[in-house]
């Protein structure tokens, strides 16, 4: 498979992935017709490790406007066999389309996986209540189309019981890599504060990039987009501000032209879920 990796591999969850350098923080990755075709039956075909009912939940969490929702129809389009593009899922910063519940979407091509959409953070003025939120979500204590913008965290337990099939077995925050030198101090801490709730829940978490098509990358290096040094540069950042590894970040786009969705989209974000599926794997077993 040339530079591809070989996903689901043995080992614990803190030995090297083959996807990187030998430095552990550059991801290798192939951009072509086969890669794509290896990828989607990876996830086509997995099989959730005992423990996870009929599959795994996958949560999207980042602030408005970071490209939550978009990137769950990118997942949906790059799946579908001939890249025609799913749009089924509201995006947008128009109040109309701004995701306020709780939503969770089957994967039509890879039943085994669901993800998980949610509001902004940032939409929830009380710091310490989005933690709450986001704690209940990761137990999955709160009901499916539940309106977090009028949830209150704070009511007896009782009242919200674990849903065993909604439980969060990952989290992928989103973030836009086109503004996210711009995030303020405050706001990098509660992203540093709710990854580690996330952490302390032994849950794996990933950070995906949106927009790396605004950082200049010329099409040609389309397989070298990791290798690209401004891209580089803003992981690095990121690692330092939330503590989280470079190896744990991706970059995908949600932008594209026409009705199909073109090879580099396809496999970029693939290549993020494969990671992600695969460390939650390895997440169970090692807890075994």
């Amino acid at each position: 498979m040339g530079g591809l990796f070989s996903p689901f591999s043995s080992g614990s969850a803190s030995s090297v992935n083959p996807a990187y350098s030998e430095e552990g923080d550059v991801h290798r990755l192939t951009i072509d017709a086969r890669s794509l075709v290896f990828l989607r039956r990876k996830l086509r075909d997995y099989k959730p490790p005992n423990g996870c009912g009929d599959g795994i939940n996958i949560l999207l969490f980042g602030l408005v406007g970071a490209g939550k929702s978009a990137t769950i129809n990118t997942i949906l389009s790059a799946l579908d066999p001939e890249c025609e593009t799913i749009t089924s899922v509201p995006t947008g910063l128009n109040p109309s389309s701004l995701t306020a519940q709780l939503r969770s979407y089957r994967l039509y091509f890879a039943k085994s996986l669901q993800l998980w959409d949610t509001a902004g953070w940032n939409t929830v003025n009380d710091a310490v209540k989005a933690k709450k939120i986001l704690k209940m979500i990761l137990e999955g204590r709160v009901p499916e189309k539940t309106n977090l913008h009028d949830f209150n965290p704070d009511l007896d337990d009782s009242k919200y019981q674990v849903i065993p099939e909604n439980v969060i077995h990952g989290v992928a925050f989103i973030v836009d890599l086109s503004t996210i030198d711009n995030i303020s101090g405050d706001m990098k801490t509660q992203f540093k504060d709710m990854q580690t709730i996330v952490a302390q829940k032994y849950i794996y978490r990933t950070v995906i990039g949106t927009k790396f098509d605004q950082l200049g990358i010329p099409e040609k290096d389309n397989s070298y987009i990791y290798q690209y040094k401004p891209l580089q540069e803003k992981f690095a950042k990121l690692s330092e501000d939330t503590g989280m590894e470079k190896r744990s970040m991706f970059a995908i786009s949600n932008k594209w032209k026409g009705d199909t969705i073109d090879q580099t989209r396809c496999v970029l974000i693939l290549h993020a879920l494969e990671n992600m599926v695969r460390n939650i794997n390895e997440y169970f077993r090692t807890a075994e």
